[in-house]
């Protein structure tokens, strides 16, 4: 998936492996996966797939078990902690609550200029009331909201405070995790407007990270799928969409919902149960529980990453039996 531009952000195969009381689970297995500068990279898939570990994984939260992480060309893991500390200042998080991002007893002021008593406490109070105050206007708050606290705000005003604090560094990168969940249809609208304005004055790199392939398909350029930890579909949004090369990206595409009720009705439902008879190794293809056209080397044998198109790569050994399942 090369194309000769330098990547913003490159996963080299990373793994993420947790040790429980009676065994070792692995939520990110041999991932590689990278974003280029003012790029959006979509990741979905259910809960559960390693959607949000992976994006910690990237932002050196979550230390990985094996892979390389590279943010603006540098190894992440092979740095030492003041320059990880530097290199954080380029790259932000907003999470999925922001009731869970923000401290209670502090005011929406105090939110914005703890990022700079953190990061860069030389500056004066004098210019961090300026760059708050400007952050603020991008994100179409007034500056009276500094006074309040966050129970005095609304949803959509606490999800734009957490985007006007993600912005004060001036990132080249921002992991966007389910930042849309606690809104309302409405809302969602106005936030996803926000955040392509301010990446095309700004040529800020997205990792946005949903289980909602509707909301991708209005801001993402390319779409990683994930189902139990491993990378099964990667390809723009336009492949994606039109020509999915992975059952479990048909069943997710199949649960987006359709305006208009006749087509709705006659649109046929995608579901995978999962079987009895799981692979007997451990090993194989993750979803070969719940595949329809699994045979015995998906359930032994793991897949890879392998490109359809210059633009589309999948992990199956059969991707042409999905074009049977769209007839």
């Amino acid at each position: 998936m090369m194309d000769g531009k330098t990547p913003l952000f490159e996963l080299e195969r990373i793994s993420v492996d947790f040790e429980t009381a009676k065994s070792r689970v692995c939520a990110v297995h041999k991932v590689s996966l990278r974003g280029l500068y003012g790029e959006t990279v979509g990741v979905v898939g259910e809960s559960g797939s390693g959607k949000s570990t992976l994006a910690r994984a990237l932002l050196m939260l979550e230390p990985v078990s094996s892979g390389k992480v590279f943010f603006q060309g540098v190894n992440m893991g092979a740095t030492s902690p003041h320059s990880l500390r530097k290199l954080r200042r380029h790259m932000q998080l907003i999470f999925q609550d922001p009731d869970a991002s923000l401290n209670p007893r502090r005011t929406a002021g105090w939110h914005l200029d703890e990022v700079f008593t953190t990061h860069f406490p030389e500056v004066s109070r004098g210019e961090r009331a300026d760059r708050a105050d400007m952050a603020l206007g991008k994100v179409q708050l007034g500056v009276e909201l500094k006074g309040r606290f966050p129970y005095e705000l609304s949803g959509g005003q606490k999800q734009r405070l957490a985007i006007a604090r993600a912005l004060l560094l001036s990132p080249k990168l921002i992991v966007l995790d389910e930042p849309l969940s606690s809104l309302d249809a409405a809302l969602r609208k106005s936030v996803l407007t926000l955040l392509k304005d301010l990446q095309e004055e700004h040529k800020i790199g997205y990792l946005f990270i949903t289980h909602d392939l509707s909301t991708l398909g209005v801001i993402a350029t390319r779409v990683a799928v994930m189902y139990r930890g491993a990378l099964v579909e990667l390809a723009t949004v336009d492949e994606l969409y039109q020509h999915p090369c992975h059952p479990y990206t048909v069943a997710l595409l199949s649960c987006i919902p359709v305006a208009d009720p006749v087509i709705e009705r006659g649109r046929k439902s995608v579901f995978f149960p999962a079987k009895r008879v799981a692979s007997a190794t451990g090993v194989g293809c993750p979803f070969a529980h719940r595949c329809p056209f699994a045979k015995e080397q998906c359930h032994h044998v793991e897949p890879v990453l392998q490109n359809v198109s210059p633009t589309h790569a999948v992990a199956c050994h059969f991707p042409d039996s999905v074009s049977a399942l769209l007839r």
